[in-house]
């Protein structure tokens, strides 16, 4: 009898075993796109070339950008404008503990004034939150709580399309980061 263990813990055992001490996350949310694109992908490949797990923050809209994004490691939930197929798939939201810290996970609802609010609500005892829905780059401290949204890939009215990137250092530091695409 073989014993196969799921990604994480295996990802969690390899990383130990060969003491990777930093972790670069490619961070994506509100992409909404029907299909796979080749401006997706290009972007993907230039943005996201050297990261070792993306994270998205929902709004992806389709099975096919979730399967192109399970080529990475990938961290995601799922937004109000998801499909019923990603709705199976996806939970509302997430905590990932990464290189010892907790982060949340989750697509966020409501105003984009209010939406830090609704948020941090959702958790507790928690180092980051990774959060979409308002299409605008959000990079704060809340209640000693970093909170990060990478905006839109496709952009919105007001603010052109970017994706982030959070690295996490030997000592647990911490940098985020917005890039315009």
């Amino acid at each position: 009898m073989q014993f196969t263990a799921p990604l994480s813990l295996t990802y969690q055992l390899f990383s130990y075993t060969l003491n990777i001490n930093e972790m670069k996350i490619g961070v994506l949310s509100d992409t909404h796109l029907a299909s796979v694109t080749e401006d997706f992908k290009k972007m993907l490949k230039r943005q996201f070339s050297d990261v070792d797990m993306i994270i998205h923050g929902g709004d992806m809209t389709s099975v096919s950008v979730y399967d192109y994004l399970s080529n990475w490691e990938l961290k995601a939930v799922r937004g109000n404008m998801d499909d019923h197929d990603l709705g199976a798939l996806l939970p509302v939201k997430r905590v990932e503990l990464i290189m010892g810290k907790k982060i949340g996970i989750i697509h966020g609802r409501g105003s984009p004034y209010t939406i830090e609010d609704v948020v941090l609500g959702e958790f507790k005892d928690i180092d980051v939150i990774v959060f979409g829905h308002s299409h605008i780059p959000a990079n704060l401290k809340r209640a000693g709580v970093m909170m990060f949204n990478p905006g839109s890939y496709r952009g919105s009215y007001s603010h052109k399309g970017t994706v982030g990137i959070i690295e996490i250092g030997e000592g647990g530091e911490m940098t985020f980061r917005h890039i315009e695409v």
